[in-house]
């Protein structure tokens, strides 16, 4: 159903409606060109995800298998000894960034204690399955870095998606049928005056023959 139009069909309305429009068009252009560029970048972070996911599932199994190893050579009662001697507490600092209007963090470790080979010298298991476990546990915030900034990515694309269908299927359809309305209005009104003015002429022309016989 056509939306009821109340503007007053004036020059100053149509040039108004059509600099609207204008900034209508070029605000759908633009963030056209945002959603290809995030849909573009969302392919090669999704990709990287994938594939980050995959080491890390890898790195994982490799790492329980050196755990267990190690528990069946040492036991878990003596795993559990040395676990207690290592430093608890990791520092992640976030920093804060941004990609064409979409903000994300990028996470930092400090203060992971890499495994000592000499502390864990009574067993090269031992040592392997710690390294295994801190090399893992890297890749495991560089993952949650990259899921994270593809959610935001996803989430942006969809509220610019959303905003694309507003400025087209509403903004731009408004405008242009008022400044259709406006343009026929017009030119309704030129016709009518223009035939206005030629019966005018026309009683003149019929007036001053009539004189003249006289």
């Amino acid at each position: 159903m056509r939306e009821a139009i109340t503007i007053p069909p004036t020059k100053d309305n149509l040039l108004k409606y059509k600099k609207k429009l204008k900034l209508v068009e070029r605000a759908y252009d633009l963030l056209r060109e945002k959603y290809e560029a995030l849909l573009m970048k969302l392919h090669i972070i999704s990709s990287q995800a994938i594939s980050m996911r995959e080491k890390m599932e890898e790195g994982l199994s490799e790492a329980y298998y050196e755990y267990i190893k190690t528990e069946s050579e040492l036991g878990k009662d003596m795993i559990n000894i040395f676990s207690e001697t290592i430093p608890k507490e990791v520092i992640v600092n976030s920093i804060p960034l941004e990609y064409m209007g979409v903000s994300y963090s990028d996470l930092q470790l400090t203060n992971l204690p890499d495994p000592s080979y000499g502390f864990f010298g009574i067993s090269s298991s031992l040592w392997i399955t710690a390294k295994r476990f801190r090399d893992i546990f890297d890749l495991i915030v560089e993952l949650a870095e990259v899921e994270n900034f593809a959610y935001k990515v996803i989430r942006n694309l969809q509220s610019t998606q959303l905003s694309l269908n507003a400025l087209d299927k509403v903004y731009r359809v408004r405008f242009g049928n008022i400044i259709k309305y406006i343009e026929e209005a017009l030119e309704s009104y030129e016709l009518e005056s223009i035939y206005t003015i030629k019966k005018l002429k026309q009683k003149i022309e019929l007036k001053n023959k009539i004189k003249r016989r006289n």
